[in-house]
């Protein structure tokens, strides 16, 4: 047997053991699920709302009864998207609380920075509150993701506007962390993919301001579709400065900045974005959908805002949960959830997003993407079931 194969089955056996020992964060009428987000730094339009929903949906569930009797306990760390505190909250949620599933963490470094530690807990990670590949792949019986890649999400944008425009010289902007890294798998796959020549590749700190030198030198090496590997502040100030220098050429993000804030900001108009979910018209949900547009008016008069498409995600990710620990039945266990987890297929939320389906091989619930643009003010689908 090769070395590799041995490692393999030892590491099967030991998180086996794991798994089966006596659940840790269940008792006879609680269960503990831990998340960390971003609630007041640069990523807090997707933290907050997500936050907010998730809760709502368990409180939802604690009111019909809980779990097979148990109560949901939500904990969540405020990390402000910096991994030395995301590492310390999911140090805090392991070791002090104890939790039984981590369910929405957010963010692509923060994850790939804290999930050895909880999957050698035994905790499973579910759904995360990013698009990397790493949170699904290479496969672990601990793990599941459910948004459409950020390297999927470049490849059907680029593929559509390559298609649409003839032009073939394509450059990026993208953040230098983990989460840049992942948007230039992306953008390199469709580079190989469709012939396209890279023309320039900039990358920028996340507490970088000013863009002005960086969107000159794409601009100078004769790009003619740029790509964005940004959050919400950069997206705008590049496309401020895109826009300010003359360079009227298509802008593709994904799906980070798709939130009402980006396209009702002056000069965003003509943005294209491309994600796994669009922006949902609740306000005139009130007949075609009336199961949304009560959970718009409760979301509403819990919270005083209005949700944006991270809050639907935040209680789509909660409902998932809920429902495979009540498919896991009475004994519950880290091992049965993950179980109902793969049992889930042609799973549709009552928002009337992409089916979601899962197995033992298929560790990424979506597959679908959506392309929207700002047009006069306001994000408009421009066309969905977007191949890739």
């Amino acid at each position: 047997m090769k070395l590799n194969t041995l490692l393999t089955a030892a590491f099967a056996l030991s998180l086996g053991s794991a798994v089966l020992a006596e659940p840790r964060g269940v008792t006879d009428d609680e269960i503990r699920i831990g998340s960390y987000s971003d609630l007041s730094g640069p990523v807090a339009v997707w933290g907050v709302p997500a936050t907010n929903a998730q809760r709502m949906r368990y409180e939802e569930a604690n009111e019909a009864g809980g779990i097979h009797g148990r109560k949901i306990t939500f904990l969540v760390e405020d990390m402000q998207y910096q991994v030395p505190l995301a590492v310390r909250a999911a140090n805090r949620l392991l070791n002090r609380d104890k939790v039984f599933l981590m369910v929405g963490n957010l963010g692509t470094p923060h994850n790939n920075a804290t999930m050895p530690k909880q999957l050698d807990a035994g905790v499973p990670n579910l759904f995360p509150l990013t698009a990397a590949i790493s949170m699904f792949d290479p496969a672990h019986p601990l793990t599941m993701g459910y948004l459409t890649s950020y390297r999927d999400q470049a490849v059907g944008g680029m593929r559509y506007l390559v298609e649409k425009t003839g032009k073939k010289r394509v450059c990026l902007q993208t953040q230098a962390t983990d989460y840049g890294k992942e948007v230039e798998d992306g953008f390199n796959k469709a580079v190989d993919e469709m012939g396209l020549e890279v023309t320039s590749v900039g990358s920028h700190k996340t507490s970088e301001t000013e863009f002005t030198g960086a969107v000159t030198s794409l601009k100078n090496s004769g790009c003619e579709i740029l790509v964005l590997g940004t959050f919400v502040r950069d997206t705008m100030q590049i496309y401020s400065a895109v826009r300010e220098a003359g360079w009227d050429i298509p802008v593709l993000a994904n799906m980070v900045p798709l939130i009402p804030l980006t396209a009702q900001t002056e000069g965003m108009n003509g943005l294209y974005v491309v994600a796994p979910f669009a922006l949902p018209d609740f306000k005139d949900a009130a007949d075609s959908n009336p199961e949304a547009y009560a959970w718009f008016n409760k979301y509403v008069e819990t919270y005083g805002q209005e949700p944006n498409p991270q809050a639907y995600i935040g209680y789509v990710i909660a409902d998932l949960t809920v429902t495979a620990m009540e498919a896991a039945g009475k004994d519950l266990t880290a091992e049965g959830v993950m179980e109902a987890i793969e049992g889930i297929s042609g799973y549709q939320d009552i928002f009337g997003g992409p089916t979601v389906s899962y197995s033992k091989t298929k560790r990424s619930g979506m597959d679908s993407l959506v392309l929207s643009q700002v047009q006069d003010g306001a994000w408009v689908v421009i066309q969905e079931e977007l191949p890739y």
